[in-house]
């Protein structure tokens, strides 16, 4: 029975690499440069390519976590976000947000996995973005992946937003710890502080929407930041698929006019955006990491 489920996994395991490299090739005769840097990116995550210099910085990130996961420290701080699938906030009950103590390494379980956060970083490297947004900086984990890519490239800068005041201090103070200076955390509800960062910025290159898993919170801040985007921008949304209602605002995004193509990698969704003029149907990827 063990040797049929191992020979099961195995063929499967084949099956999806196989889909992925032909997701790939596809992906690569789109022949612009976010379809090529996005591919780059995919690849070095399938096959762990890092550079030394790269992966110094993984290390030295992955230390930060490690060091948080193992702490005791209580946070309190209020969740202006959906809570958990199940909950169904209102948005009235999301702007007032939710007092919550919880621990630090019960706060650092909800940051990306190293994987995903290789993935956001090897983005950055292979694009060389100047223009980055985050929402939902949480411990900054995920920014300090962003923002030490902006720093090996030597150029580019991040702002990430955070609606918790002592989650926003720890985080500025991992960023500084690390020696990050590509990065500035921006505090408040996304709801209030959106526009002013966008106006700030007058144009986004690179945006990562996590934090606040809500169906039509998340469509809005997608209609809010395109009219900053310019061709070639690559929107990426988190956990596409935590809710009905994330996989509903998924669709929508992804089918947008205005964008390129989407690529669907299961927990995380891509979106490329095309010219300003309406595009049709956006084509669809599909590849698993």
């Amino acid at each position: 029975m063990l040797n049929i489920l191992h020979r099961l996994d195995v063929t499967r395991r084949l099956g999806m690499r196989f889909r992925n490299q032909r997701e790939l090739s596809r992906l690569r005769t789109r022949d612009t440069p976010a379809a090529s840097a996005i591919a780059d990116a995919l690849h070095a995550v399938l096959t762990k390519t890092v550079s030394p210099e790269e992966k110094r910085w993984i290390d030295r990130i992955e230390a930060i976590r490690r060091e948080l996961r193992a702490s005791t420290q209580p946070l309190k701080f209020m969740d202006y976000g959906a809570g958990s699938p199940v909950e169904n906030r209102n948005a009235e009950e999301m702007y007032e947000g939710k007092e919550v103590t919880i621990g630090v390494a019960e706060a650092c379980a909800a940051s990306k996995p190293p994987l995903w956060c290789l993935l956001l970083f090897m983005l950055i490297r292979k694009m060389r973005p100047a223009h980055c947004l985050e929402l939902g900086t949480n411990l900054g984990v995920s920014a300090a992946y962003l923002s030490a890519a902006l720093q090996l490239n030597g150029s580019g800068e991040l702002e990430t937003l955070e609606g918790a005041r002592s989650k926003a201090d720890l985080a500025a103070r991992n960023f500084l710890r690390l020696g990050l200076s590509r990065v500035r955390v921006v505090v408040g509800r996304f709801q209030d502080k959106l526009d002013e960062v966008l106006t700030r910025q007058e144009r986004i290159d690179f945006a990562f929407i996590d934090g606040h898993h809500d169906e039509h919170a998340t469509v809005d801040y997608f209609r809010k930041i395109i009219p900053f985007a310019r061709k070639d921008t690559v929107l990426v949304f988190d956990d596409i698929a935590w809710s009905a209602g994330m996989k509903r605002a998924w669709h929508t995004i992804s089918t947008d006019e205005r964008i390129l193509f989407a690529v669907d990698l299961g927990l995380v969704g891509l979106c490329v955006v095309g010219e300003d003029e309406a595009l049709g149907s956006p084509e669809q990827f599909k590849i698993r990491i």
